[in-house]
């Protein structure tokens, strides 16, 4: 939300660049884009995509992106080898994490989506003491409570 001058707050700031770097992502089906920020200053930016050097779901490398949702829903089978569901991408929180300039404790992670099991562990391992989304937000705490879905 902005302010009254019209500059956004930070949350809001971030999130655009969040929704600017998923533009890069490589994937058919969903394009998600993280920053990582410590103390109002961007350390990392990741997207979703195959891993680096390697072919890309846009270049049909991925069984999961030849599919629809009506076949494979959101994160169904995605890491299960062998299955239709399977994804070769490395997701955008995990790809912000691997490229940091820094150590990531403390920091905010801001993404386009919220963010999937697995990332929220990779997140609080890493010592984000925030995650951010459009629709929401957790706490370092609230990461790793499975009981908020």
């Amino acid at each position: 939300m902005a302010d009254a001058t019209g500059v956004p707050g930070w949350d809001d700031y971030f999130l655009g660049i969040a929704e600017a770097v998923s533009r890069r992502a490589q994937c058919t089906r969903r394009r998600v884009g993280a920053v990582l920020v410590h103390e109002r200053r961007i350390i990392a930016t990741g997207y979703n995509g195959a891993a680096s050097g390697r072919p890309s779901c846009l270049e049909g490398a991925c069984p999961r992106g030849a599919l629809d949702y009506d076949q494979v829903p959101g994160l169904g089978d995605y890491d299960r080898p062998g299955t239709p569901g399977f994804c070769i991408a490395i997701h955008a929180e995990v790809n912000a994490l691997l490229f940091s300039t820094r150590d990531t404790k403390g920091s905010v992670a801001y993404i386009t989506d919220p963010p999937c099991p697995g990332c929220r562990k990779a997140l609080a391992a890493a010592g984000i003491r925030r995650a951010v989304w459009p629709e929401g937000d957790l706490d370092a705490a609230g990461l790793l409570d499975w009981s908020r879905g």
